[in-house]
C-alpha cells in the first residue's frame, strides 16, 4: 500500500510535464498569417528593368532626290514592307543599342505574252511569262536614347549599315524554256530617325519576370552613299519588249515604321 502511495506523486508529475509540453510548442513559421502578397511581387517586378526588346513592324518607304526620280520613271516610285528590330537597353541609363532588318518591295510586275507557231508541222500557242521585281533592304545597327516617362519611350536613334538593292528580271515559258536574271547593289548608309513606344500591357509571371508589350510608331531617314544600279522594265510602246536602264545617284530614302514591341 505504501509503494502505491509512492508511485502517486510520480505519475501526477509525469503528467504535468507532458502537458505543459504539449501547450508551449513553438509556433510554426508563418502559422495564421498569409506569408504571400502578390500585390507586393507585382511591384517589385515592376521596379526591375527589362534589358531585352525587339519588335515586328510594316514598313512605308520613298527614296528622295535623284533616287526617287530615277525610280518614278519606272513606276516604282514607293515601296512596302515588314521588318525586325531587336537590342538591349541598359538598365542604369536610358541608353540602348541593337540591330534592324527592313524588307522593302518596291514594284513587282507581270505581263504574258502568246504567240501562235508552228511546231513540227503541229500549230501551236506559246505562252511567255515576264516578271520583274525591285527589292531593297537596308541592315543597320543602331544606338538610342529611349527614357521611359510611365507608360511612353519616345526615343531618337542614329544608325549606320548597309542597303542591299536587289532586281530581277525572269522570262517562262510553256514549252520550257526559262531565263532569268539579276543584279545587286550595296551602298553604305547612316540613318538618324525618332519615335515613341506606348505601353498596351504588362504581363507578370508572378515571382520570376515581367514582360511589357507597346504599340511603335517610328520615322527614319536612310542617307545612303552614292551608287549605280540596274533596273529592268517593260517597254511603253506595248512591245514584248523588257528594257534594261541604269543609274547612278545617292540612294537616300526615308522609313515610317508602324508595329508592336516586346520587352523583357
Amino acid at each position: 500500500m505504501a509503494a502505491r502511495r509512492q508511485w502517486i506523486p510520480m505519475l501526477m508529475i509525469l503528467a504535468a510535464t507532458l502537458s505543459a509540453q504539449d501547450t508551449h510548442q513553438p509556433p510554426i513559421a508563418g502559422a495564421g498569417r498569409d506569408t504571400f502578397d502578390e500585390q507586393r511581387e507585382i511591384e517589385r517586378l515592376r521596379q526591375q528593368p527589362l534589358e531585352w526588346f525587339g519588335s515586328f513592324y510594316f514598313a512605308y518607304s520613298q527614296p528622295r532626290g535623284n533616287f526617287k526620280r530615277f525610280l518614278d520613271s519606272i513606276n516604282n516610285g514607293w515601296g512596302l514592307g515588314f521588318g525586325f528590330n531587336g537590342g538591349y537597353k541598359f538598365p542604369s541609363v536610358p541608353i540602348a543599342v541593337g540591330a534592324m532588318l527592313d524588307v522593302l518591295f518596291y514594284g513587282s510586275q507581270e505581263r504574258k505574252y502568246s504567240t501562235p507557231l508552228i511546231v513540227g508541222g503541229v500549230p501551236r500557242m506559246v505562252y511567255d511569262t515576264v516578271n520583274t521585281s525591285i527589292t531593297f533592304v537596308p541592315i543597320t545597327v543602331f544606338a538610342r536614347i529611349a527614357p521611359d516617362i510611365g507608360w511612353l519611350q519616345p526615343y531618337v536613334e542614329a544608325g549606320a549599315g548597309l542597303t542591299v538593292i536587289s532586281s530581277t528580271y525572269s522570262l517562262e515559258s510553256n514549252l520550257g524554256g526559262k531565263q532569268d536574271d539579276s543584279r545587286s547593289h550595296v551602298p553604305f548608309q547612316y540613318s538618324i530617325g525618332a519615335g515613341i513606344n506606348v505601353k498596351v500591357a504588362d504581363v507578370f509571371n508572378i515571382p520570376v519576370s515581367r514582360q511589357a508589350f507597346y504599340v511603335h510608331l517610328g520615322l527614319r531617314y536612310v542617307y545612303g552613299d552614292f551608287s549605280d544600279y540596274t533596273f529592268w522594265r517593260f517597254s511603253d510602246d506595248g512591245s514584248r519588249a523588257v528594257e534594261t536602264v541604269t543609274g547612278a545617284s545617292r540612294t537616300d530614302l526615308y522609313v515610317v515604321s508602324l508595329g508592336v514591341q516586346a520587352a523583357f
